[in-house]
């Protein structure tokens, strides 16, 4: 809770421009519009209005109430003050009103409604009309008195001497007619020490309708995160990543409000909860949760292998209004594993490329591409097969260095992505070899056998005849 120098608004009695059209003010905390005050004051028989602001989660309009707690000190009272440009047009007027705790014995006023008029037109510079009653016995929610029904006694403001009685602030106003002004309305609590919280102010005159919605404390989520995967540098309020499949990252959220009035602008304490929306989800998932300080972040490690929509939700508590942060898109490339078996072909000869993409999809488009200049061509395609394996292949037809890479298609979730350059020599074909010369076969000629005149009978082993036996 604030304390009551937080609650002292400097705010005179000067009057705002009036809303002329039906509409519902969303009143972040303390941080009243025009047309709205603070006010604070001594109960009937004195005393000294000590209060601090005090927020409700759970209302009858919106999520919050705001209130004042007194810590059981009695005698003064706080609240909210609203004007009506033309009282004399007022038709109905009401403040919802929730007190938590039960009535305290013995008997008195928990507050008073206090109704100032502008009876002679000069912007409550000089002198005005006031009107008092006493409201008692409030318990949970009330929905209220409607002011513009009840009379009143009027009395002047400088020596509180009785102008007229019996009249509401519409007939009092009319009875002055044109020349009179605006009147502020100040609805005013705990005089026997009671808490109290207030939420769903009505006023309906003739020129329309206002209601005004008081909410807790806003704040603003936020994601932030390294802008790359091998930055340390902390982005606040990312809303683009890009990684590639298999790197992780870390998200970092907290929250921070602007102030209401009470609660300076600064960090703030909280809960909370990453949601994402994977590619192809209909709608956002919570993942995990942490817990943050005004000095801490809750982290969140995420390793997403498709492009994914992360957001950070605060929870909100009886102070803080909820809030959701920006959406952080994360793309994530595909990572892509290729090699050529042969870095070196005959001129003529395929060139081939083979590997597999990562996540593993089937059908996802991919190239083999030759760089020429400084430009890079695409000769062959193909799509992947099961869990994304790929071969492709171009004729090498003509000599010299290649540089080849493959280059696959954005699909599924996935951004497209391109290997580096691979080398390839191409070599020049084999030339043909002349045919061998025919070289001269020389037969030897065989040795004539010339007979001796060795003894008969004999024969000598040259001659291969074989001896007959005896």
């Amino acid at each position: 809770m604030a304390s009551a120098a937080a609650l002292t608004l400097l705010l005179g009695l000067v009057p705002p421009p009036a809303n002329a059209a039906d509409q519902t003010v969303v009143v972040d905390g303390y941080a009243f519009p025009p047309g709205l005050r603070y006010v604070a004051g001594p109960c009937s028989g004195g005393g000294t209005p000590s209060p601090y602001a005090a927020y409700r989660s759970g209302s009858v309009l919106g999520d919050h109430a705001i209130g004042l707690a007194f810590a059981g000190r009695t005698g003064g009272m706080g609240g909210v003050s609203a004007w009506v440009a033309n009282p004399a047009g007022l038709l109905d007027a009401a403040l919802a009103t929730f007190h938590p705790s039960a009535l305290p014995g013995g008997s008195g006023a928990d507050g008073h409604i206090t109704i100032q008029f502008d009876a002679v037109g000069d912007g409550f510079q000089s002198f005005w009309l006031e009107g008092r009653y006493d409201v008692s016995n409030l318990t949970g929610w009330h929905s209220g008195d409607d002011v513009a029904d009840i009379p009143t006694d009027w009395r002047w403001s400088d020596d509180n001497t009785l102008s007229s009685s019996g009249e509401t602030l519409a007939e009092l106003a009319d009875g002055w007619g044109a020349g009179s002004g605006g009147a502020w309305l100040d609805f005013e609590f705990g005089c026997r020490g009671r808490d109290f919280y207030f939420d769903d102010l009505r006023l309906r005159t003739t020129a329309g309708t206002t209601r005004y919605d008081f909410e807790g404390v806003p704040t603003q989520a936020f994601l932030s995160a390294a802008p790359t995967h091998h930055s340390t540098a902390l982005e606040r309020g990312i809303t683009r990543l890009d990684l590639v499949k298999g790197q992780d990252h870390f998200l970092l959220a907290d929250a921070n409000t602007p102030g209401d009035g009470v609660w300076s602008p600064g960090y703030v304490p909280g809960t909370a909860t990453l949601w994402a929306r994977p590619w192809g989800a209909a709608g956002f998932s919570p993942v995990a949760s942490g817990a943050f300080q005004p000095g801490t972040y809750a982290h969140f490690h995420v390793r997403p292998d498709r492009q994914t929509e992360y957001q950070v939700r605060t929870s909100g508590d009886d102070t803080f209004e909820a809030s959701t942060s920006a959406t952080l898109l994360v793309t994530v490339k595909r990572q892509v594993n290729a090699r050529a078996p042969a870095t070196r072909v005959r001129q003529g000869q395929p060139i081939r490329v083979k590997g597999r993409i990562a996540p593993g999809d089937a059908g996802v488009r991919v190239s083999l591409q030759r760089k020429v200049g400084k430009q890079w061509r695409t000769v062959d395609k193909a799509r992947t097969g099961r869990k994304g394996r790929f071969v492709l292949k171009v004729p090498a037809s003509s000599t010299g260095r290649w540089t080849v890479r493959v280059s696959v298609a954005a699909a599924k979730g996935n951004l497209g992505s391109s290997t580096p350059g691979t080398r390839i020599h191409v070599l020049p074909r084999p030339q043909p070899q002349p045919l061998p010369v025919p070289q001269p076969v020389r037969v030897p000629i065989p040795v004539t056998h010339v007979p001796t005149d060795e003894a008969k009978g004999t024969v000598p082993p040259s001659a291969h005849h074989r001896i007959p036996r005896p």
